[in-house]
């Protein structure tokens, strides 16, 4: 029995991930205005997107791929016995849904896993699903691993402002920091699929001493981190230091999560 692994586009991937024959990606889409519309990490650069984001007088809008992108994913697996799909969480996306949509519409064994996060946060629980994998794990082996890594994943991400969560209502229980002083750098965490305060500081310094505070016992216990930022890759490289460790896993967030969450964001997930 083979497995294939069927992800979204919130999902922080390395190239030696997306290189492979066993994984596909299924893009969310981006908007700007009603007239323009783009496909997540295909169709405009990460680059291209927070230059136009940086500029624009539109606040942009995200949805969730059709059912069909995932029947399509699916079908283009037909050399594998099951299909594992790894989504965004469930209060971020309607795309958990589109995926169990897509499952009933094809004859094939296929099982999808709620992450409870994005990106980086993703991209470390498909890694732990990939490790049991090519370690000739049978199908429902990779999915407990998944499982497994979702319920004990972790991540925190440190924001200039909560004025892009707050636009896009992805905001959750973080709601109650809007309006606070200027000042204030909040770090926030996904928890249960859904964005909590973790602390509110003051000051980048402070921000990042919290987020190390917190990273640290991962850190020091050689537990797998993924780091993340959006156009801003300077401060991984002090959280790296701080935190002792080497910047293994490193991604620049795509244009649907960092539409919700701003420029300047950064963060780290841990297992």
């Amino acid at each position: 029995m083979t497995t294939a692994i069927v992800t979204d586009s919130t999902t922080s991937l390395g190239p030696e991930v997306l290189e492979r024959p066993d994984v596909r990606v299924v893009p969310l889409t981006f908007h700007f205005g009603s007239d323009e519309t783009y496909r997540d990490k295909v169709e405009m650069s990460n680059e291209e997107f927070y230059a136009r984001l940086r500029d624009a007088d539109v606040f942009p809008t995200t949805s969730q791929p059709p059912a069909g992108a995932f029947v399509e994913a699916y079908e283009s697996l037909s050399a594998y016995d099951d299909i594992l799909v790894l989504t965004v969480s469930r209060r971020f996306s309607g795309t958990y849904d589109s995926a169990v949509q897509a499952a009933g519409m094809v004859d094939r064994p296929v099982e999808v896993v709620d992450t409870g996060s994005a990106e980086m946060g993703s991209g470390l629980i498909l890694l732990e699903a990939l490790k049991v994998l090519d370690e000739g794990g049978e199908f429902k082996e990779v999915g407990r691993a998944a499982e497994s890594a979702a319920g004990r994943c972790n991540l925190l991400f440190a924001v200039g402002t909560l004025e892009y969560l707050a636009k896009s209502g992805r905001i959750g229980r973080a709601q109650r920091l809007v309006g606070t002083a200027l000042d204030v750098r909040p770090v926030l965490k996904v928890v249960e699929g859904e964005v909590v305060p973790h602390k509110r500081t003051r000051g980048r310094k402070r921000q990042m001493n919290a987020i190390v505070e917190e990273v640290k016992p991962a850190a020091e216990a050689g537990r797998p981190l993924y780091f993340g930022h959006i156009a801003t890759p300077e401060p991984l490289s002090e959280l790296a230091h701080q935190l002792g460790v080497e910047k293994t896993h490193v991604a620049e967030i795509g244009g649907v999560v960092g539409s919700h969450v701003g420029l300047g964001a950064y963060g780290v997930a841990h297992l």
